[in-house]
């Protein structure tokens, strides 16, 4: 527990928190209204595209040593764009979606962190599709169309300052980790997903946040007690949570039964086998960091 802010300033933030994200950053389904009849030869934006540039947009933040957050905000200010009426025209067109993916890591990163990208690099990442006058474009598009609203209350500071909210007594040290880790590995697995992406943050920081404390804590009357006390203090719908409760568990088995056959995988594979993969891998000349020239699967 924080003991250098009281507990009225944090349930204070809390309600801010939430009514900012009900008025100001809200995202809707874009993605259902985009019309039936496509072509195949030039598909538009679907969810596996956001995933793949997701996971690019996580890669970039690693390597550059950026907190995870950044992602968050940078994902949350893409989905609210795409949700506009000129966002959503770049549904139909790919390579426009790549560039508002990194243009919004761009901006993301130039108003919340240190140093801002050069849009050179960020034209070098996109191995030459976009350059730098089209990021800065980009740019200017989507904070006029987010009317710069680009500070989303984002999961991790709803489990931050509800965490806050838990006495010592209540839940040790170790625990304390543990809870706080198992939370942010659900965190991160809904974060990739476009259907957990249009929920409130605050839904899915509580319903991770619910997993996590089941799944750790010994105190089986702290544990009781959570829930409903959580949901009173942030103002949410423990019905509504279960629903999320339940994707996330259903996401960590699946992520734990993938791992287990990557593992038997592993095991099965003889040297050769190895060698050949490495090759293939070195064949493609993948450069770490690059954007995926198409987000095409």
């Amino acid at each position: 527990m924080n003991t250098n802010v009281s507990i009225d300033e944090t349930l204070a933030t809390i309600e801010v928190m939430r009514r900012q994200e009900e008025i100001g950053y809200t995202i809707s389904d874009y993605l259902s209204r985009m019309p039936a009849s496509v072509t195949v030869e030039d598909p538009p934006v679907d969810a596996q595209c956001r995933v793949i540039m997701q996971k690019w947009c996580k890669e970039i933040a690693q390597y550059c040593g950026y907190n995870t957050e950044i992602v968050d905000i940078a994902m949350n200010c893409l989905d609210r764009f795409m949700c506009t009426t000129d966002g959503f025209s770049i549904l139909m067109d790919r390579s426009q979606y790549q560039l508002a993916v990194m243009t919004a890591l761009y901006t993301t990163v130039k108003i919340h962190c240190h140093e801002a990208m050069d849009p050179q690099l960020v034209s070098n990442l996109s191995q030459g599709a976009h350059s730098p006058q089209a990021v800065e474009a980009m740019e200017v598009r989507m904070l006029s169309a987010l009317q710069w609203r680009m500070n989303p209350p984002t999961p991790l500071s709803f489990v931050s300052k509800i965490l806050d909210l838990v006495p010592e007594h209540l839940v040790n040290g170790e625990e304390r980790q543990a809870i706080v880790d198992l939370t942010n590995f659900q965190l991160e697995l809904a974060m990739e997903t476009y259907q957990f992406s249009i929920l409130p943050a605050s839904f899915i920081a509580i319903a991770s946040l619910l997993n996590a404390v089941e799944s750790v804590s010994s105190n089986t009357a702290f544990v009781k007690d959570f829930e409903p006390t959580v949901c009173r203090l942030a103002n949410a719908d423990a019905t509504a949570l279960r629903g999320i409760r339940i994707n996330l568990y259903e996401s960590i088995n699946g992520v734990e039964a993938m791992d287990m056959q990557f593992t038997a995988d592993m095991e099965q594979d003889t040297v050769s086998n190895n060698n050949e993969a490495t090759k293939q891998f070195s064949e493609t000349n993948h450069e770490i960091g690059t954007s995926p020239r198409s987000v095409s699967i």
